[in-house]
């Protein structure tokens, strides 16, 4: 089976202060190859060897995001059994994206508690909000808390596929399959539950993955004790408890 490294220009990660001199294009595309230097049980050292690259380059990048060249980027994907595509942003015809906030503006709209900008001209359908929302929240504790209160009060009049489609074309199917499992065990909503499963990889990983970036040996033993036991099941780890999910969505729900 051939993967694809899909390079989109819209909603990239707050770079963290050690990735601030990188542009944040690249520290998505840098995120995908480390994804799937995970998902095939690689470790850094592993794909240096295979790439023929020195050990701390290939370390610096996927640690730190530090800036690459193109020809070390392509080497590493080659290796990876990837391959560098340009597509048209998902957004462009939605007044795209571009920055975190208009995204939090758009979930707010359709019932994320999130709160900042009121900015509601132009939102896009609840599955792009969505879809956008998932790649978000990858790098944004806040968003991923309130994901589950906008999956719980959308969820009668989502379309299902399209909202896989294009969480998958983001390369966060994982990603959303939790968020649906998360928010089945939080409301009591088997449907969702259902609909989890389907996005469930037949093969589980072979080492677990960070849902937020971690720069530290500390904060990857902290997400180790703190992951809840549904985060554990889609072989992800984060320094947030259960209790972090469960207190904002009945919060919001008693609102209602």
């Amino acid at each position: 089976m051939k993967y694809s490294v899909v390079y989109k220009l819209h909603i990239m990660p707050t770079p963290t202060p050690a990735q601030k001199d990188t542009p944040a294009a690249a520290l998505e595309l840098l995120r995908s190859l480390n994804d799937a230097r995970v998902d095939r049980g690689l470790s850094k050292a592993d794909l240096a060897r295979l790439s023929g690259l020195p050990a701390e380059t290939v370390r610096k990048l996927l640690t730190k995001g530090s800036n690459a060249k193109l020809k070390t980027v392509l080497t590493m994907a080659r290796h990876l059994g990837l391959e560098l595509q340009l597509v048209p942003s998902e957004v462009t015809t939605n007044q795209g994206a571009t920055d975190p906030e208009t995204v939090m503006a758009w979930l707010s709209h359709y019932g994320a508690p999130l709160y900042g900008s009121s900015e509601t001209r132009n939102v896009p359908s609840p599955e792009v909000v969505l879809a956008e929302g998932v790649v978000l929240s990858r790098t944004d504790a806040t968003v991923a808390r309130a994901l589950p209160v906008a999956l719980y009060r959308l969820w009668p009049r989502l379309d299902v596929d399209e909202l896989r489609r294009l969480v998958e074309k983001r390369g966060q199917g994982r990603a959303l399959g939790f968020f649906l499992d998360l928010t089945a065990e939080i409301s009591g909503h088997p449907s969702l539950a259902k609909v989890a499963e389907s996005l469930r990889p037949q093969q589980p990983r072979q080492r677990a993955n960070q849902f937020f970036p971690v720069s530290s040996r500390l904060e990857r033993t902290l997400a180790e004790k703190k992951t809840p036991a549904v985060a554990r099941r889609w072989d992800f780890r984060m320094n947030m408890e259960l209790d972090s999910f469960v207190s904002m969505f009945r919060k919001s729900i008693a609102a209602d």
